[in-house]
């Protein structure tokens, strides 16, 4: 019984990391709503120096200055979720306080090293899977248009809060070109 509860506990956090992650990225990092440093490093320079197409990648000389979890605010923000690892425990016990705290800290961790290794041109273990191309392309079309696809690991929230879109027509990366990389799984149009 334990286990299930860890796995659904786990489950939950994971798709409301997708939906807590949604509202900050819209909210904190494309408005300067409520703070306006999230705003300038996310909005105005990351995606200056990622736009796609033909940006997105980072070029060999940037890569020692792009660097795996150096400013992000996520591993805060899993911090920031400890009244709810404990209100978890506190109503249905250790096992979902675990889940909770783990599902939360995975969707951390995914974020951060997705979002590099979209960004990043290397060969890794999973560059080429169905499933890292079509979140890459996910994420890819949220540089080239920024008010849709917010999300970077798991996108429920997108088609939850309606901005989800699977395709847009912009072109290919050069570097994907140049290394006869797969095509992006095709997808329906979004009506």
């Amino acid at each position: 019984m334990s286990i299930i509860i860890f796995i659904v506990s786990f489950a939950f956090a994971f798709c409301l990391g997708s939906i807590i992650e949604w509202f900050v990225h819209k909210d904190l990092m494309h408005s300067i709503q409520w703070m306006k440093t999230p705003h300038q490093r996310h909005a105005v320079e990351h995606h200056a120096e990622r736009k796609a197409p033909g940006k997105y990648y980072a070029k060999a000389d940037e890569l020692k200055e792009y660097h795996l979890f150096e400013t992000s605010f996520m591993p805060a923000l899993w911090i920031l979720h400890a009244p709810l690892f404990f209100a978890a425990y506190y109503f249905f016990g250790l096992a979902s306080g675990i889940g909770v705290a783990a599902g939360t800290g995975a969707y951390v961790i995914g974020y951060e090293v997705l979002h590099w290794y979209m960004h990043c041109p290397d060969e890794f273990i999973f560059r080429n899977t169905r499933w890292f191309q079509f979140i890459s392309e996910h994420h890819r079309l949220h540089h080239n248009k920024a008010s849709i696809n917010y999300n970077v690991v798991f996108p429920l929230g997108d088609w939850l809060l309606g901005t989800y879109y699977t395709e847009l027509p912009i072109d290919r990366e050069p570097e994907d070109v140049r290394n006869n990389a797969p095509l992006p799984p095709q997808r329906e149009k979004q009506i």
